[in-house]
């Protein structure tokens, strides 16, 4: 005589799900990539605001596509906020693959042009202090999340 399971049928699929949910609890997602910067084009030249488009190459090491909704990412070269950086809306980069992604930086053009000339000489020499913080809104496998972003590093001019 044969026993009937009470979980019968549900029980492979109870066993999925928990292999599903142990892969994507496993690790944590990996940073992405900048490959290459490039500045793509000036959109507006003015007194007071400068727009460049700045195309990132960016590579995405997860196994899963990543979708960018929004991102606010302050500017800042030496100790002066300088303008913003924004990613355009809606890029995508699937899992394991790599895209171009357009960053709009929008410089007080008052500003930058301030710091350049106070701090000229350090930053021909040492390179420039850039600061990047702010956040980066993404959505993966429907599921969105926010990043919070603080990076660092100075920019040599001249190698």
């Amino acid at each position: 005589m044969r026993a009937d399971s009470p979980l019968g049928w549900t029980l492979p699929l109870w066993g999925v799900v928990l292999v599903v949910l142990g892969t994507g609890c496993m690790g944590q997602p990996e940073d992405f990539e900048v490959r290459s910067v490039s500045i793509a084009d000036f959109n507006a030249l003015g007194n007071e605001e400068t727009v460049v488009g700045i195309d990132i190459g960016l590579h995405n090491p997860n196994g899963y596509k990543v979708q960018i909704e929004d991102s606010r990412l302050g500017l800042w070269v030496g100790a002066d906020s300088v303008g913003v950086l924004q990613f355009v809306p809606g890029a995508e980069i699937a899992g394991h693959g790599g895209m171009s992604v357009r960053v709009d930086a929008v410089l007080d053009s008052k500003r930058f042009s301030d710091v350049l000339s106070r701090n000229w000489f350090e930053y021909l020499v040492q390179g420039a202090p850039v600061r990047v913080e702010g956040w980066v809104r993404g959505k993966a496998w429907g599921i969105r999340k926010t990043l919070t972003i603080h990076h660092q590093q100075r920019i040599r001019v001249v190698e």
